[in-house]
Order: C-alpha cells, then structure tokens, then sequence
C-alpha cells in the first residue's frame, strides 16, 4: 500500500519525469550510412604512389587530387598525361535528426600548411565539411534515402549500405534532418580509355 508520502512524491515527480521522455524522443540518432558509385573521364596529372592519391583534370579544367583505395591493383601502372575513366566510391556517414531536433549550422573548414628546408618541400592539408539534408523521400523496401540541400540543389537518392542504417530506415520520416558527420571519396577503379 502506497504511504501519503509516497503519493506526494509521485504527484510532484510525475511531471517532471514526463518531459525527459518526451525529450529522448527528439534526440540524433547515429548510424546511417549511405554509398554512391559515379565515374568520370579524366586526365592523368600527378600519381603519388607513397600517398596512394591521384591528381586529375577534368573536362571542364578542374584539377582535383584524390586518395585511391587499396583495392585498386593497377594503381603502379596509372601514368601521367594517361586519358583514363575513374570510378568513386562515395561514402557518407550521417546523423539523423526529426524535425524538432536542432541541427549544427553548415560549415566547410580548411587548413593548409607548407614548410621548405633547402630544395624540399613539404604539404600538408586537411579539412571538414558539415552539411545537413531535408528527407524528401524514403524507401525501407529499397534501402534508399532521398535528399536535398536545404539551401536549394539536386534532389539526390542514396543507397544505404550498412544493416544497422537500414534497420534505421522505418524510424525515418519526410522532414527529417540528415548531418553528415563524416565522409569518405575513393577511387575505386582506374580504366585506360581507348
């Protein structure tokens, strides 16, 4: 049998303890994760076989460098001035958030350094992107999430490659926020053009 005391307490309490679940509701949820596959064709620039990257211009005059995954075994034959397709392998890490959880604001942050001693030079570079998507679209049965930029671009359709973001798939709503918390570009493969 429940004492006065007990039942003050529990009228005081209840309350209080409500909001808290209500709140773990609305908390970011780790662990979707998606992949995209596109290719290009480009020119050979720079191979640097000790980083594992590759330096490319593209049609358009764009020059990128790019890590190239282990698993590319012709690697050590790429040359430079070489017309070559390249495929990527795009992958994204992100943190899904409903509608009434604040996301972080946007940001793209890089650092470059360099130091000379005599005739060598050194380079070092890194950088980190945060973004965060509206859902516009979501297909459990498919394994994919449909995306845009909130500050307007392309709708993109992503598919989600681990088993744990795909059991995260159903909780996933139209409105929803996705921020990317890490990301990940290979080249996958590297193919002479004729």
């Amino acid at each position: 049998m429940l004492k006065r005391r007990s039942l003050v307490a529990i009228s005081i309490l209840a309350p209080l303890l409500a909001p808290a679940g209500i709140r773990a509701q609305n908390q970011a949820i780790v662990g979707i994760q998606t992949v995209t596959t596109y290719s290009a064709d480009v020119r050979i620039t720079a191979v640097d076989p000790n980083a594992r990257t590759i330096a490319v211009t593209y049609p358009d005059g764009a020059v990128r460098t790019h890590t190239v995954s282990p698993s590319v075994a012709n690697f050590g034959a790429a040359r430079v001035g070489e017309m070559v397709s390249i495929a990527f392998e795009d992958r994204l890490s992100f943190v899904l958030s409903d509608r009434k959880t604040p996301t972080p604001a946007n940001r793209d942050v890089s650092v470059v350094g360099t130091a000379a001693s005599g005739q060598n030079i050194t380079g070092v570079s890194a950088s980190e992107a945060v973004g965060t998507w509206w859902v516009v679209g979501v297909n459990p049965a498919a394994n994919t999430i449909t995306l845009v930029n909130p500050a307007s671009g392309p709708v993109r359709t992503y598919n989600v490659s681990t088993q744990a973001g795909r059991d995260q798939l159903p909780r996933v709503t139209v409105g929803d926020s996705l921020t990317a918390i890490n990301s990940q570009l290979l080249v996958v493969s590297i193919a002479p053009k004729a």
